[in-house]
């Protein structure tokens, strides 16, 4: 592998951003500027073109990525993306090399290469930080408040080199917007060139606002606050203390969230009415990447917190990188699960038979701690124990037989039977929204077909359904599981009642 001394195909043009322009802005009165230094290459100095170190000629590779830095010239804090999409076979590496301080801008370095066996000729304005330069600012931001890609002498792709100077606001910016890069390149099996970056503003930008900066696909770069990475929050649960997890897990709660915390959970609202929808943002402003990732849902009664969905999550490890934000939707009802469409397209969910009162959504990001989680507050009436509609009960005296479709349908899991009866006492205490939602003792619909039989002139009630029915309200390879339920102990049982 090697890197062309010259590339001899670089065509003329410069591949724009569709649909945005990054003229200069119009002002009366121009800031005071800085111009930056404008060293000539030499191999001597750390501006000279960079050289393969590795004998069979392959692109750099410095012993650590540096993809998070803090600028000297501003309270702000820059995060590159961990891993950028080249189309057609392409490779691309960058990274920082250096910040920005009031004698320069902070710099980028790296390589792209054709990662294929047969030459290949590249739009570059196809290829996120190649030719793609120009990241979209924020939120309703203009273009004067884009962050771009300004080539050096020492990238090997650039047509123009931009002059950048220092402003007033203390960031630095280009002084015109080009065309700076070519448009394509034509590149042997395994030859790469050379990328050297400076990140500056548009010519008209005011300051650098925080957010998330779009440089094509999934490409990014993040922006927060140095010095206040948590967010201002004017919570209804203020001062609020809540108990720990049954797990011992510990939390960083939104509603204790100041200036100084550096990742968080934010809600789009703290009190919300069944049925509604409420959007959670998981945010790290830290400098580590955060796993394993997961969102959970769990319920505060009388002190205590009861785990009520999603039944299952993914055996994978997530990773959050530094600057990155997850979103997560809940759309509680009351009644049935609602279709939620888009809203659960990215780990979202759809849950039903939520009665009132306060809930947790949790995330496992966090920093220091490993979770990070907001209250929410949802409006409405309790939730009624109800049958499955395929539930058919035959009462023989103090006994009721429950039947579902599971039983005797000729597939796999093999049938199975279940009972449930009173008891004196039980550690476990189980709530309507996990019997209804299936979580805990209840998954499976073992306990929603048994709990509303057993009633006054009811001893027991033998459930006839599959073995995954009995194997959930039981558990693997128990023979009995006793739990309380508003107020009541129970004791459910594999196989019919031994009395």
């Amino acid at each position: 592998m090697r890197r062309r001394a010259l590339l001899t195909s670089l065509a003329a043009s410069v591949a724009g951003v569709a649909g945005c322009s990054f003229g200069v802005g119009e002002t009366d009165e121009l800031p005071s500027i800085t111009p930056a230094d404008r060293p000539t290459p030499d191999p001597s100095n750390t501006d000279s073109p960079a050289t393969a170190t590795n004998a069979d000629g392959d692109p750099p590779r410095p012993e650590t990525l540096t993809r998070v830095i803090t600028l000297e010239t501003g309270p702000r804090t820059y995060a590159l993306d961990s891993w950028i999409h080249a189309p057609e076979g392409g490779q691309i590496a960058l990274w920082f090399d250096r910040t920005a301080t009031p004698s320069h801008p902070a710099r980028l370095r790296g390589w792209f290469q054709n990662g294929t066996d047969a030459e290949r000729t590249f739009t570059l304005g196809e290829v996120p930080m190649v030719g793609q330069i120009h990241g979209r600012p924020p939120g309703d931001h203009g273009d004067d408040d884009a962050l771009h890609l300004a080539p050096t002498r020492n990238n090997d792709l650039a047509r123009r080199v931009p002059a950048v100077v220092r402003a007033d606001s203390g960031y630095w910016r280009a002084d015109e917007m080009g065309p700076w890069m070519a448009r394509t390149a034509r590149l042997g099996p395994g030859e790469w060139a050379r990328l050297e970056y400076v990140l500056v503003g548009s010519p008209g930008m005011r300051g650098r606002p925080t957010g998330t900066y779009q440089f094509g696909g999934d490409t990014h770069i993040n922006v927060w606050d140095s010095n206040s990475p948590g967010p201002s929050v004017n919570s209804r649960f203020a001062g609020r203390s809540v108990p720990t997890f049954p797990s011992g897990g510990q939390v960083q709660w939104y509603h204790e969230a100041g200036p100084g915390t550096a990742a968080f959970v934010r809600p789009s609202t703290e009190r919300l009415e069944l049925n509604g929808r409420v959007d959670f943002e998981m945010v790290n402003h830290s400098r580590e990447t955060l796993q394993c990732g997961h969102w959970s849902l769990y319920k505060l009664v009388d002190g205590e917190w009861y785990y009520v969905a999603p039944r299952t999550h993914t055996d994978d490890c997530r990773g959050l990188p530094p600057g990155g934000t997850k979103q997560w939707s809940l759309r509680a009802s009351r009644g049935e699960p609602v279709a939620c469409g888009e809203d659960c397209s990215d780990g979202g969910l759809s849950q039903g038979y939520l009665g009132g009162g306060e809930y947790a959504a949790v995330a496992g990001y966090g920093h220091p701690v490993p979770q990070s989680g907001a209250l929410v507050e949802l409006i409405g009436d309790s939730v009624a124990v109800e049958p499955t509609d395929d539930a058919i009960a035959h009462r023989d005296g103090g006994t009721v037989t429950v039947t579902t479709d599971e039983f005797d349908d000729g597939r796999h899991p093999p049938d199975g039977t279940v009972t449930l009866e009173r008891t004196g006492t039980a550690a476990e205490r189980l709530i309507a929204e996990q019997v209804m939602a299936g979580t805990g003792a209840g998954a499976g619909r073992g306990l929603r077909n048994t709990l509303p039989f057993l009633t006054a002139e009811t001893d027991r009630v033998l459930l006839r359904t599959d073995a995954h029915v009995v194997d959930n309200a039981v558990g693997y390879d128990e023979r009995h599981r006793r739990f309380t339920f508003r107020g009541e102990a129970y004791v459910v049982s594999r196989g019919p009642s031994e009395a």
